[in-house]
């Protein structure tokens, strides 16, 4: 019983070419419903049958409708059908609705000119039905078939407006899906970036240390890069355990103010940093200064990687403008290493808020310069509304 239902679901889904179940059953049932009533009212039928040959071409037509996917067959069926019994003709005829519902149908289901073509042979045989007798008030069939046409029409149109809607929340999806992996992919690489440039730098020191002779500075160091890995690993497993539930938690957003503590670690690693810091830095928006650390956090973890000296000199403004500028050395031939994701996470943060990135070589030093509106500009305030 249940696969006879399926059975049945899946054909009426076919043979409705994207429109619910329901909308081919009730057509169907509405056509067989009408050539039943077109029959009985030619009791009794005499020779020579021609109601019941009208019959049979109907109900034809009705089962090609669940096996074919064009439904020209059909409505010419229709047609014929509609002519052979308006053969026999009665008062107040039911049998041209039959040829109104099948037209609805090519409206909604066929192309514009298909459905014209439609249009046009059932007008046709209402028209010679009309003209040869057989058939009463054939004006009034004439305008059910062209209403049938204009709902039939008025159905695909908006078919087809709810299909580019939902092309359009699956693009917009996609775009939003790709839009949060290249954050989360920015998080995870920053954090990665940041905790592995100083725990090179403190293992690096450590082993000078052991080199040395001086164990406390190589126990301080091993330390140092121990406490980070676990610091690390605890924001690696928030992100992961984000992503797994879903939930709505907010992880702590490092800020403007963070970033002298971040330049405190690098020195402690071991990295020459030196700063030039004007303006109030509370004043930066939090999406801003976010992003300000986190420019700084891959600049100076560049430094790790790729400068052969490992020294950088920073220049932080929060007045008349929030800007960055990181400095290091950098020997004219060497390769700046910018094929990672880094420096691309960087642009894209600063593009999110309207401001922009610019990483180049400059004489013999790498320079990274970030620049994004002002604290009191139309721009930043609708980044901190965005952000509340």
């Amino acid at each position: 019983m249940r696969s006879s239902i399926r059975w049945i679901r899946s054909r009426l889904e076919l043979a409705g070419e994207g429109y619910p179940p329901l909308f081919t059953a009730v057509t169907l049932l509405g056509s067989f419903t009408i050539i039943i009533g077109a029959t009985a009212q030619r009791v009794p039928i005499d020779p020579p049958w021609w109601a019941l040959m009208g019959a049979g071409v109907a109900l034809i037509s009705l089962l090609l409708d669940l096996w074919l996917q064009s439904k020209l067959p059909c409505n010419i069926l229709a047609a014929v059908s509609t002519g052979l019994m308006l053969m026999d003709p009665v008062s107040l005829d039911i049998a041209p609705l039959f040829l109104a519902l099948t037209t609805a149908i090519a409206a909604a289901m066929e192309s514009l000119r298909a459905s014209v073509a439609v249009l046009a042979l059932s007008i046709t045989v209402i028209v010679i039905a009309g003209v040869t007798d057989h058939l009463q008030s054939p004006a009034a069939y004439l305008l059910a078939i062209v209403c049938g046409w204009l709902v039939g029409y008025m159905m695909l149109y908006q078919k087809l407006l709810s299909e580019n809607e939902v092309r359009a929340q699956r693009v917009r999806a996609d775009r939003a899906a790709g839009d949060e992996r290249r954050r989360i992919a920015r998080e995870v690489h920053d954090v990665i970036a940041h905790s592995l440039s100083i725990t090179m730098l403190n293992v690096t020191g450590a082993r000078r240390a052991l080199q040395d002779g001086d164990r406390a500075d190589a126990l301080e160091a091993l330390e140092d890069a121990e406490r980070l890995g676990r610091q690390a690993m605890t924001e690696i497993r928030f992100i992961v355990k984000v992503l797994g539930t879903g939930g709505a938690e907010a992880a702590p957003t490092p800020g403007a103010c963070d970033v002298e503590h971040l330049i405190d670690e690098y020195r402690k690693a071991g990295l020459t940093v030196s700063v030039d810091r004007s303006g109030d830095l509370t004043t930066v928006p939090g999406p801003i200064g976010s992003a300000l650390y986190r420019i700084t956090q891959e600049s100076l973890a560049n430094v790790v990687k790729h400068a052969s000296t490992p020294s950088a000199s920073i220049t932080l403004r929060a007045d008349d403008q929030v800007s960055l500028c990181v400095r290091n050395p950098y020997a004219p031939g060497a390769r700046p290493g910018t094929d990672g994701s880094g420096i691309e996470g960087m642009k894209q943060r600063a593009r999110l808020l309207g401001g922009e990135v610019d990483v180049r070589p400059d004489a013999d030093e790498w320079v990274v310069r970030a620049v994004f509106p002002t604290p009191a500009s139309p721009e930043s305030a609708a980044v901190e509304r965005t952000a509340v």
